[in-house]
């Protein structure tokens, strides 16, 4: 039988908001130029080794280091400040998605985003993640959604069929199909 509701609970960890911020950051085009620019430096580094200063070497390292070190610990800083800062964070969050659009609940207060209103439906091996605006997201982390990973799937496909959502991720290879 098809579900055309689904609820759960989401009680968000530091863990989940690094997850999102490292999927948003080596997805976005300066994430991606940050790869490539610190995978260029290593190589440049190993094949012309004994020819740099040691300067030379210094740069060369450190730039390497950058996207695929620094930055994401530096990343992890921030999401454990945010994570500590949001008060959202603090108690679950009751997600219910039907045709209306995804409702967000907390103690007293209730919003529903319409369907319309979405940019994209990204899902990665950990996570749902629907995009309200280029920056901002819904994080649902599939361990909390309770075995409904492929109701939210079908959910998904079928109240965005219409509309210009990208979908990414597993939930692209569904197809929109209803």
């Amino acid at each position: 039988m098809k579900k055309d509701t689904i609820a759960f609970s989401v009680k968000m960890t530091e863990k989940e908001v690094y997850r999102y911020t490292l999927y948003h950051v080596y997805h976005s085009f300066s994430g991606i130029f940050g790869l490539c620019l610190s995978l260029i430096a290593l190589v440049n580094l190993i094949c012309n080794f004994t020819s740099l200063s040691d300067q030379a070497k210094t740069i060369m390292i450190i730039i390497a280091l950058w996207s695929t070190v620094l930055d994401p610990l530096m990343m992890k800083s921030r999401c454990k400040s945010q994570f500590k800062r949001t008060k959202a964070y603090q108690s679950a969050l009751q997600y219910r998605i039907d045709a209306a659009g995804i409702t967000v609940s907390q103690n007293e207060e209730s919003q529903t985003l319409s369907w319309d209103k979405l940019l994209k439906v990204v899902e990665t091996k950990n996570q749902f993640l629907v995009y309200s605006s280029r920056i901002h997201a819904f994080i649902f982390p599939k361990s909390m959604m309770e075995n409904q990973e492929d109701d939210m799937r079908e959910l998904v496909c079928e109240y965005t069929r219409d509309l210009p959502v990208k979908l990414k991720g597993k939930i692209k290879r569904s197809q929109k199909k209803m």
